[in-house]
């Protein structure tokens, strides 16, 4: 009879082991995938998209990016050939991400200053996406270190939009719970913007789906707008006549 319970023990342990030598999933690095369409057929994500997280330890620049497929088929077809694929959703992040980009010098060497991110200037520097999210360097061997270290380098990239962004956000409440932000929220990033959320549970929400995360901050900015910006007891000013 006490061979019964030696070898549940033994099964346990075995199974133990066995969990511990299967692969982990990669961890997402950066944020969510930021655009609507799948980057192999271009049709919108549906409601429910294929998720992928690339797992290549050998390229860090790849090795946990999050990508989104409108079917199974398109996710196959992608590892294929990755960079038809991706090129081109990454010049489209960079064209949507550099009117909120922070008005900061590069990342790896900030004494080096970079163009205006919202004038005619912005893309003559270098401007890469890493975990879905735009980086401005001041030359090729700085992109080189970041593509080769994201983590580090999205970490200073955070700190300066918190610091421009958040300054300035206007909203008192959580845009997915509802709830009110607490005196230290927690920040979320999708592409170069700034969420501000109630709890770390929010957050993830947030990412879930980030085209809807962006829409409600951009509706609730907009009801506030006008409050914030006419003075109490004055009219709204005109908009300026079409040429």
């Amino acid at each position: 009879m006490q061979k019964f319970p030696l070898l549940i023990v033994c099964a346990l342990a075995l199974a133990f082991e066995l969990g511990n030598q299967m692969p982990q999933a990669p961890a997402r690095i950066g944020c969510a995938w930021p655009l609507s369409t799948c980057p192999v057929c271009l049709k919108p994500l549906g409601a429910a998209p294929v998720i992928k997280i690339i797992d290549d330890p050998k390229d860090p620049s790849l090795n946990g990016r999050e990508i989104r497929f409108e079917s199974a088929q398109c996710a196959a077809t992608f590892e294929i050939d990755r960079a038809k694929y991706l090129n081109p959703a990454n010049e489209q992040m960079v064209r949507e991400q550099l009117p909120q980009y922070p008005a900061i010098n590069c990342v790896v060497m900030p004494e080096e200053s970079l163009a205006d991110p919202t004038g005619p200037n912005a893309g003559k520097d270098e401007n890469i996406i890493v975990g879905n999210r735009l980086v401005r360097t001041c030359c090729g061997q700085c992109a080189r270190r970041v593509r080769r270290d994201p983590v580090k380098w999205l970490a200073q990239v955070d700190k300066g939009i918190v610091a421009d962004q958040g300054a300035k956000y206007a909203l008192k409440v959580c845009v997915i719970s509802g709830a009110p932000l607490p005196a230290e929220p927690v920040n979320v990033f999708i592409g170069s913007r700034l969420v501000e959320v109630a709890t770390p549970a929010d957050a993830l929400k947030a990412q879930q789906n980030p085209i809807e995360t962006l829409a409600k901050l951009d509706a609730a900015l907009a009801a506030v707008k006008p409050a914030a910006t006419t003075a109490p007891g004055a009219l709204p000013s005109a908009p300026p006549s079409a040429k």
